[in-house]
């Protein structure tokens, strides 16, 4: 059974807090976070509210290496933010551990999150690690997900469509006739993400499997 976790990430050293209190106007939410092929951090999110005379150049004045606006609504612009700083090493951790953005919002002060965890575990990893990078975790709330929406193998809906085309492609054949940056393209995210969530997807599977079978 997955986690559902609400909570806020305090810091201003995490990305894109900058542009949140420059644009207190516009609602930054986050859809995908992700590595690009030069190992720089990318963030992809909705803009709402506001003007986006005000949030573009934010953008331009911190530490964002290049941007593009990936598609529009009536009210509502989609960007993709690779940064040209590294930031803070948590922002890597829900990159390494694939967490399942539900919502992510941007604020002045740093990230409030509703987050998927595959469990328990994988929840007191992510907060050791806030500890460690000093970001102030604050918990909201906590709840298992419904059973509808929990996948029997522990897998978020990314991980399962990644695993399903990297094996329609060819990865996981022998010889291999499919790779990461081909899969990748398909998504729209770098080879190194792909690579990141299948090793995380794999794990999963073999902790609700075959470990599962050899603790009981």
């Amino acid at each position: 059974m997955t986690l559902v976790v609400e909570f806020d990430l305090i810091s201003d050293r995490l990305p894109l807090t900058a542009v949140a209190a420059t644009a207190p106007d516009s609602t930054l939410r986050i859809d995908d976070i992700l590595i690009s092929e030069r190992s720089r951090p990318v963030i992809v999110f909705w803009a709402k509210g506001g003007t986006f005379d005000t949030l573009e150049p934010a953008l331009d004045e911190t530490a964002v290496a290049t941007y593009s606006v990936l598609g529009t609504t009536q009210n509502r612009r989609l960007y993709r933010v690779e940064l040209s700083e590294q930031p803070p090493a948590i922002y890597t951790e829900f990159v390494r551990l694939d967490t399942a953005p539900i919502n992510a919002t941007i604020t002045p002060t740093g990230w409030r999150a509703r987050i998927r965890f595959a469990d328990r575990e994988e929840l007191a990893e992510f907060y050791d690690s806030c500890e460690t990078y000093d970001i102030t975790f604050r918990l909201d709330q906590i709840f298992e997900a419904s059973p509808e929406t929990d996948d029997e193998y522990g897998l978020t809906p990314k991980q399962r469509e990644t695993l399903l085309a990297a094996h329609e492609a060819g990865y996981f054949s022998i010889p291999r006739t499919g790779s990461l940056a081909e899969i990748g393209a398909e998504f729209g995210v770098s080879a190194p993400s792909v690579s990141e969530r299948l090793r995380r997807a794999q794990d999963r599977l073999i902790r609700h499997t075959v470990a599962l079978d050899e603790r009981h």
